[in-house]
């Protein structure tokens, strides 16, 4: 496989242009950077990427696509066994949480991929970077929306939608920044129990989400 991966251009690219923006970002990742370390020239990179755009949203596609499949494949499994009926909020949650708490659970060289990965994109200012990752997301944000309508109907949407934004901010946080959680809790909190993790955050925020809907009751 890494023999294969050696012989192969536009993995060799993808792999360069990943790890340059982990590291410095979309903007600072230039085109001449990934080529070297590519050890392409700048026509291969245009001819299978089309440009530093193309070559980002296929840097994505390839790190994050699997990602988004098994989101929503654990969904809608959870949907079909719920024959019609709207789901309890903890099992949309884990259907959020857990494809990326596994993901990051992996080989250390891909958790350390992922996750300086998911680091970097979630901070980057650059809008090019964001519209990207917001096309690239829109298909699971608006299934976890629909599905969250369905089960808190007296919740208004901008409260939602702000309960969205703060499961993936503490989900992001929570796979950058391990170290950190351990060291601040003093061990009593340990980021490495998958099991726990998703536990803790499920029962968290399914308290926070029900509160939405009693408080705003459907009229």
């Amino acid at each position: 496989m890494a023999r294969q991966a050696e012989l192969d251009p536009q993995t060799r690219i993808l792999d360069a242009a990943e790890n340059a923006i982990a590291e410095l970002g979309f903007t600072g990742a230039s085109l001449r950077h990934i080529v070297v370390e590519a050890r392409v020239n700048l026509a291969t990179v245009y001819y299978y990427f089309g440009s530093k755009r193309g070559l980002m949203e296929a840097v994505l596609k390839r790190r994050f696509g699997p990602l988004r499949e098994e989101h929503l494949a654990r969904l809608r499994q959870f949907e079909a066994a719920a024959k019609g009926r709207p789901l309890p909020v903890e099992q949309i949650l884990e259907a959020m949480l857990l494809p990326p708490l596994r993901l990051a659970a992996t080989a250390p060289a891909q958790r350390q991929a992922v996750t300086r990965l998911i680091g970097r994109i979630v901070t980057e200012p650059n809008p090019q970077i964001q519209e990207v990752l917001r096309t690239q997301r829109a298909e699971v944000r608006a299934a976890f929306l629909k599905a969250l309508q369905r089960s808190l109907p007296g919740a208004r949407l901008p409260d939602l939608l702000w309960g969205v934004e703060f499961v993936w901010g503490a989900l992001a946080f929570t796979l950058c920044n391990p170290r950190k959680i351990e060291v601040e809790t003093r061990g009593a909190c340990n980021p490495a129990r998958t099991d726990k993790v998703l536990a803790e955050m499920i029962q968290f925020f399914s308290a926070g989400f029900r509160a939405l809907a009693r408080g705003n009751p459907k009229r």
